[in-house]
């Protein structure tokens, strides 16, 4: 699965020393990879792996850290 994150909310998935992407990870169990996206400047994409429950879950926690304030 792939998933667009903004650059405005990319440091905030990530967390301090990456932290929040590790509890992302934990707590999901998928696997979660960001690379540049290749057709903007402006975003990054999340490649999910796992079952769907936890891509889903992946994915909610993801959302969830860029809607944050």
């Amino acid at each position: 699965m792939e998933m667009f994150i903004p650059s405005s909310g990319l440091s905030k998935v990530m967390g301090k020393h990456g932290t929040n992407l590790d509890n992302i990870r934990k707590i999901s169990g998928a696997d979660i990879e960001i690379i540049e996206s290749k057709s903007s400047r402006h975003e990054h994409v999340a490649h999910i792996f796992g079952t769907h429950e936890q891509r889903q879950s992946a994915e909610n926690l993801i959302k969830a850290f860029i809607m944050s304030t």
